[in-house]
C-alpha cells in the first residue's frame, strides 16, 4: 500500500513538471521555472523509502495537482479564444 501511495505522488511531481514547456509561455514563468527547478531538485534528494505518507497528504497533493492544471487549462483556453492560430494545447 505504500509504494502506491508514493506512486501516487511521484505521479502528481512528475505530472507538474512536464508542463514546464507550456508554463514558459505565461508570462509569470519567470518565478514558475524557478519553482519548477526546485521541485525537480527535491524530487531528485527525495528518499521516498525513509518517508511516512498519509492517505490524507496524497490525496491534497492530487487534489491541488488537479486544481493546479485547470487553472492552467483555463489560461490556455483563454488566450487560444482570444488568439486562435497560436496553436497552443489544441
Amino acid at each position: 500500500m505504500e509504494s502506491q501511495k508514493k506512486a501516487r505522488l511521484m505521479n502528481c511531481l512528475q505530472t507538474i513538471l512536464e508542463m514546464e514547456s507550456e508554463l514558459r509561455s505565461l508570462r509569470e514563468a519567470g518565478s514558475l521555472v524557478g519553482e519548477l527547478n526546485s521541485l525537480r531538485s527535491l524530487m531528485n534528494e527525495l528518499k521516498l523509502e525513509q518517508v511516512r505518507l498519509d492517505e490524507a497528504d496524497i490525496q491534497r497533493i492530487e487534489l491541488a495537482t488537479t486544481v493546479f492544471l485547470h487553472e492552467l487549462e483555463m489560461h490556455f483556453h483563454n488566450v487560444q479564444a482570444k488568439h486562435p492560430h497560436t496553436g497552443i494545447l489544441q
